[in-house]
C-alpha cells in the first residue's frame, strides 16, 4: 500500500471550554470570558488535562524544578480507544517541558487517582493556564489527508493535482498517528510517522493552543516497556 494512504488508528481529544489561570495572578484584558482562576474549578484528582498550576502527582514525585507541567492524562479513560494495546490500561501519563529548548519529563505513575496528591505551582510562563481534557474517542487519519489541492502559482505540485500543505494537522489533539511540524517538508514529514517512534502526545490548536503545537514523540518498543527516558519534546510554532 502507498503510505499516503495508509490508515493510523488515533486517540482524539477535545478540550473543555473553560481555561482556568492561577488564582495569583491578575484578569488580563486580553482574557476572554471563558478564563477562569484555577480556585474557581472544580478538578477531581486525576482528571486528565493540558497545562495550569495543578498537577496530581504520585506521593514520593517531587515537581521538577526546572520544568513545567504541561499534561496529566488518565490512561483508564484513553486506553479503551488504544486499537494498538500499546497504551497501560490505568494509571497517569504526566509530562513536564521546557518549550523554549525541546527538553522534558515524561513520568509513568499506575497509582490510584484517589492515591494522588495535588500540588499547586502557580506562574505566568509557558503552560501558565490550564484547560480538561473533554471527549476522547478512537478515530483514523492518512498521510494523504495532509494535502490540498492545488491553487494557480502553486509549486511542487503532485501528479494528482495537489501541494503539501504545511498546516494540516495543526488543529488535532491525539495520541499515535501521523507526526505534525508546520515547518516540515512532506517526505521529513513522512520519515518521522514511518519510523520506530509513536506520537505519545500531540496538543494542537483544537481549543488548546492558539498558535502552535506541542509533541512528545517516543520509541514504541520503549513505550511498550514502559520505559520513558527517551521521549523527544518539540513545540512547533504556527
Amino acid at each position: 500500500m502507498e503510505k499516503r494512504k495508509q490508515m493510523f488508528d488515533i486517540i482524539s481529544f477535545t478540550a473543555d471550554p473553560r481555561e482556568y489561570y492561577p488564582a495569583s495572578m491578575e484578569h488580563k484584558n486580553w482574557m476572554p470570558g471563558n478564563y477562569v482562576k484555577h480556585t474557581e474549578m472544580n478538578i477531581p484528582l486525576g482528571q486528565s488535562r493540558y497545562g495550569g498550576p495543578l498537577v496530581d502527582l504520585p506521593a514520593d514525585i517531587a515537581y521538577p524544578d526546572d520544568l513545567r507541567f504541561a499534561a496529566q492524562l488518565d490512561l483508564s479513560k484513553f486506553s479503551p480507544f488504544d486499537k494498538s494495546d500499546l497504551l497501560p490500561q490505568k494509571g497517569q501519563l504526566i509530562f513536564f517541558a521546557d518549550i523554549l529548548n525541546d527538553t522534558g519529563k515524561v513520568i509513568y505513575a499506575d497509582v490510584p487517582n484517589d492515591q494522588l496528591v495535588r500540588v499547586t505551582r502557580e506562574h505566568e510562563d509557558n503552560f501558565f493556564s490550564g484547560i480538561l481534557i473533554d471527549q476522547i474517542y478512537a478515530d483514523t487519519e492518512t498521510l494523504e489527508e495532509r494535502y490540498s489541492e492545488a491553487e494557480e502559482g502553486d509549486e511542487d505540485v503532485n501528479e494528482e493535482g495537489k501541494v503539501w500543505n504545511y498546516f494540516a494537522g495543526h488543529e488535532q489533539s491525539k495520541i499515535f498517528g501521523i507526526y505534525t511540524h508546520c515547518q516540515l517538508q512532506a517526505e521529513e514529514i513522512e520519515e518521522i510517522s514511518f519510523s520506530d517512534r509513536v506520537v505519545l502526545l500531540q496538543v494542537g490548536e483544537n481549543g488548546f493552543n492558539e498558535e502552535g503545537v506541542f509533541t512528545v514523540t517516543i520509541p514504541k518498543e520503549d513505550l511498550k516497556n514502559l520505559n520513558f527516558d527517551n521521549c523527544e519534546f518539540v513545540w512547533a510554532q504556527s
